[in-house]
C-alpha cells in the first residue's frame, strides 16, 4: 500500500495492524459522509458500510459484547466528528482510535 502523499516519516507496520488501520479509516470517512447526510435529513441508508465487527475480530477481540460496541461507536462517533478531507488528518485519527481499541483490549 503507497503512502508517499503523508507530511510525516512513516514506520513500516505489520500487515495485519496496517489492514486494521486501513479499515478504521475507510470507516472515519464512511461515517463522517453518512453523519453529514444525516444531518441533511437523509437517515437510516442501507449502503452505510458496517466494519466494526470485522475491525474488532482483526485487533483479537474473541467476545464483541454490547458495551464493546457500544465503547466502538462512542470512538467512531468521536473520531469522525473531527475528519478533514486529508489523508494525514485522517491516518491520526485512524492511529488514535486504534490506540483506544488497544487500550480497552488489554482490560
Amino acid at each position: 500500500m503507497e503512502h508517499n502523499d503523508y507530511k510525516y516519516p512513516l514506520v513500516k507496520l505489520p500487515q495485519e495492524t496496517d489492514l486494521i488501520l486501513l479499515l478504521i479509516r475507510e470507516q472515519l470517512k464512511a461515517a463522517k459522509f453518512f453523519n453529514t447526510l444525516m444531518q441533511c435529513g437523509l437517515d437510516d441508508c442501507y449502503y452505510q458500510p458496517h466494519l466494526e465487527t470485522a475491525i474488532l475480530t482483526c485487533m483479537g477481540f474473541r467476545d464483541i459484547p454490547d458495551e464493546l460496541m457500544d465503547f466502538y461507536i462512542a470512538l467512531l462517533d468521536k473520531y469522525s466528528a473531527r475528519v478533514e478531507p486529508d489523508n494525514g488528518c485522517i491516518m491520526q485519527l485512524a492511529l488514535a482510535m486504534y490506540e483506544e481499541l488497544c487500550t480497552r483490549k488489554k482490560f
